[in-house]
């Protein structure tokens, strides 16, 4: 075998793709590994040969949410009316995944609950339908609960009980009680879906429809993943290491370069995957990037270098500047690098010199998002504090003369900052000159009203994060599209 048939990743998927062209077909089918993109290509692999051997079949596709397992199972079991064979695609990645409950965890689920809460006169009484963001929260609960082995349906003030004294917050217990004595929602648990699933497993049988499920990192002493692993032909996609992650991501790249007919130097790859992030989704954006710039047909480890050290050369900073001045596609561009870069660095250093000191860093990659998330709010609080100020003063947008840093920290900062009679004083204007000239300079073009608009949107995409309605930097590039103006789309 040579060396990149042994490091391609998906060598293991070969007995599920052999089982998936030929009749009858197995009743389950099972793809793991440790990198979504991985997994999610071995399934579009998987479908594609289906299709290529019954091309009267149908695929039809669950994301693991909701009835997901119920509806897939159901579909599996039944025959096609307009079809001669189907495939069901399942995300049994949440099904599979047996957490371990933290103080944490709680306390994040009940203080989103706080929050959801009406207040005051507004607050739900006996009559009152719960508003829909705590039954979102009272679901989590549930499956909180149900994660933890923890029955709720018979009594949710004992379920409460044993809950928060695991984690040692026995005085948070009424609180989880209210929860758990919502309704869970519509869609099946994770507990039911679990037993739904080991049901199906036990006693389907080889037939004209087939279930491949798949799961990214799962539970391996789970008892439905040894049970899916057991059911049929499996394919585990994962990386023994470090090393062997790397000799994987080097198999896609010459791949891909094979694909679009290109020669890449070995030198290349080297660059690439010693970045600090193993991701293949982000390996092969950053190869797909490199071959769409470099003239020619050959990509070398020099030209790789240059475009790793522009990218290492983007900081917070530069992604908050694009955003504040109203240029929220290069943000998004930016935004996209820093995520898929090496250390996070918040701030350019002064007078753009790299030779200087090192600057503090932070996180890599996706851990970079949260900071990322407080550098762009807190820029825009101080815009919406310098913004109100001037309203206040009537100097509202285009009516305001844009003034240097010198005439700003002599003459307009210190009337800004000075009372009124009648009225407050000015909030928010207590920061170093320099930083607040800045978000004078950008505060010009915006209206009070849409600079509190994009900060509500800042808050709403810090909550969905943290309640788990969608990833970071997906909710944060929601954000930045909405801010783009029509003649930039």
């Amino acid at each position: 075998m040579s060396s990149r048939a042994k490091n391609d990743p998906f060598t293991p998927l070969a007995p599920v793709l052999a089982a998936l062209r030929q009749a009858p077909l197995p009743s389950v089918l099972f793809v793991s590994g440790d990198d979504e993109w991985i997994v999610g290509e071995a399934v579009r692999r998987g479908a594609a040969a289906f299709r290529d051997a019954f091309r009267e079949g149908e695929v039809a596709s669950y994301d693991g949410s909701g009835d997901s397992v119920k509806e897939a199972v159901a579909d599996v079991a039944t025959l096609a009316l307009f079809a001669t064979n189907r495939l069901a695609t399942l995300d049994v990645t949440e099904v599979l995944r047996t957490k371990k409950l933290t103080a944490d965890e709680l306390e994040t689920l009940l203080d989103d609950a706080a929050d959801a809460r009406p207040a005051g006169p507004e607050r739900a009484g006996p009559a009152t339908p719960p508003p829909a963001g705590l039954l979102r929260v009272a679901r989590r609960a549930h499956a909180l609960a149900a994660s933890a082995g923890v029955e709720t349906s018979e009594s949710p003030a004992e379920a409460a009980r044993k809950i928060a004294g695991r984690v040692r917050r026995s005085d948070r217990a009424k609180e989880l009680e209210e929860l758990l004595s919502l309704p869970s929602g519509a869609g099946e648990g994770v507990e039911t879906s679990v037993e739904r699933l080991v049901d199906f497993l036990e006693r389907a049988s080889p037939g004209d429809n087939a279930l491949l499920a798949y799961a990214v990192s799962p539970d391996p002493d789970h008892r439905a993943t040894s049970l899916l692993r057991r059911s049929g032909p499996s394919a585990d996609l994962s990386a023994a290491g470090e090393d062997a992650k790397r000799a994987q991501l080097v198999a896609l790249g010459v791949e891909r370069a094979l694909d679009r007919n290109v020669l890449v130097d070995p030198e290349v790859f080297e660059v690439l995957t010693m970045r600090g992030r193993l991701s293949a989704r982000h390996f092969l954006l950053d190869l797909d990037r490199l071959i769409d710039l470099v003239p020619g047909k050959r990509v070398t480890g020099e030209e790789a270098a240059r475009h790793v050290d522009r990218q290492e050369k983007s900081y917070g900073s530069d992604f908050v500047e694009a955003v504040a001045q109203r240029r929220p596609v290069e943000g998004l561009r930016i935004l996209e690098r820093l995520l898929a870069g090496g250390e996070f660095t918040a701030f350019r250093p002064w007078g753009g010199r790299e030779e200087a000191a090192p600057p503090r860093r932070g996180p890599r990659g996706d851990a970079a998002f949260f900071p990322i998330l407080g550098l762009l709010a807190g820029e825009f609080r101080r815009m919406l504090a310098v913004r109100a100020a001037l309203d206040e003063r009537g100097l509202g947008p285009g009516s305001a003369r844009r003034a240097d840093y010198r005439t700003f920290a002599d003459r307009l900062l210190p009337a800004l900052r000075a009372p009124r009679a009648g009225s407050a004083p000015s909030v928010g204007l207590d920061g170093h000159p320099f930083v607040l000239h800045k978000a004078y300079l950008a505060a010009l073009e915006w209206p009070a009203g849409e600079l509190a608009d994009a900060l509500a949107g800042l808050s709403a995409v810090d909550r969905g994060v943290k309640s788990g309605s969608g990833s970071g930097p997906e909710l944060l590039e929601g954000w930045l599209l909405s801010r783009v103006a029509p003649r930039q789309r």
